[in-house]
């Protein structure tokens, strides 16, 4: 066959060095194309394996959290933030285990740092949340700034307008809790709760 090199050719072991030299540096690029392949495929393993732990830290802290110890349970919820810092559930379960214990200005905080990550509308909830610690702990001021940016964000959260409506009626805005309780009715119309309280405001 023209221009092939036959095995008793004198120009076979030129031909063979130049194949087994062309096989080499195929390989070669295989190898460094196949490289960051390798490495994406540790570090998706890596995260598999982060979000594992965390989601093993988190069922045993909600397990002791649910049955009263708190104090065991925070920081298995901490550990569970740092490996899995985007998992929402467990910050609301920490602030929560905090709240337990008296730890009012951790709960806040706890919230602080995932509103920090998610700042987007769809979490007005979160500001709804807030607000409920701060409320049940007689912060009414910030309560009442929380629920009313949660309202601002979600304007058909009824829930966050109950208890911004018993927030400016700790702050002595009778005219503002009524309003707000009227919001309530308007969304959710059943919402008898909601009616019991502005009747107790009278006229």
């Amino acid at each position: 066959m023209p221009g092939a090199a036959s095995k008793g050719s004198p120009y076979w072991p030129h031909y063979s060095f130049q194949m087994r030299r062309l096989r080499n540096v195929l390989i070669i690029v295989c190898m460094v194309a196949a490289f960051p392949l390798w490495w994406r495929a540790q570090d998706v393993f890596a995260e598999m394996e982060r979000e594992r732990r965390a989601s093993a830290l988190y069922s045993q802290g909600l397990s002791l959290h649910l049955r009263g110890r708190s104090r065991e349970a925070a920081p298995l919820f901490r550990q569970a933030i740092i490996l899995a810092p985007l998992a929402v559930e467990v910050y609301g379960d920490l602030a929560d285990a905090e709240f337990r214990q008296g730890h009012v200005d951790e709960a806040v905080l706890t919230y602080r740092r995932l509103l920090a990550i998610y700042p987007y509308t769809y979490f007005g909830g979160l500001y709804r949340e807030v607000g409920f610690i701060e409320l049940r702990a007689g912060r009414n001021a910030e309560a009442r700034d929380d629920f009313s940016r949660a309202v601002s964000l979600d304007p058909l959260d009824w829930h966050a307008y109950y208890l911004l409506g018993h927030a400016h009626r700790r702050l002595g805005d009778r005219a503002a809790a009524r309003e707000a309780w009227r919001r309530v009715l308007d969304l959710r119309p059943d919402f008898q709760p909601a009616d019991e309280q502005i009747r107790r405001l009278g006229n």
